[in-house]
């Protein structure tokens, strides 16, 4: 993926968000932008999330409060159609790693609109899926 000053700041912005996390060594940040504005930052919690037990797969136990699930809860379906998330994560030594949405945040990501998720790598570069068709 090609990386801009933008996408490389909003990265930078989730990799911060990141550091607010107790959650040892997964330790995620993600920011919500639409429209080149930032709507919701969020990081992961050690804490039960309802919403997110709609898209857990069952054999994998209760859903916890994943970033990108904390930047989309309590928005607008208007706010989160058509955004993007940026997620990162670091390690205990501070170091950015693969921060792949799980598939219940890429399913939830997917159901509140969604458009794009971008995130980093355990190597150092940044990429991207898309959620949702282009129709």
């Amino acid at each position: 993926m090609d990386i801009s000053k933008r996408v490389q700041g909003y990265i930078n912005l989730a990799l911060e968000i990141a550091k607010d996390s107790e959650y040892g060594k997964f330790r995620h940040g993600a920011v919500l932008i639409k429209g080149g504005t930032i709507r919701n930052t969020a990081h992961n919690q050690d804490r039960h999330c309802s919403f997110g037990n709609r898209f857990r797969q069952r054999d994998k136990g209760h859903a916890t409060l994943h970033a990108e699930l904390g930047c989309v809860l309590g928005l607008d379906r208007g706010t989160t159609n058509g955004s993007t998330v940026y997620v990162a994560r670091l390690n205990r030594l501070g170091e950015p790693r693969i921060s792949k949405p799980c598939p219940m945040c890429q399913a939830a990501l997917s159901h509140v609109g969604v458009r794009k998720v971008v995130y980093t790598t355990s190597n150092g570069k940044i990429e991207s899926i898309n959620l949702q068709r282009e129709e």
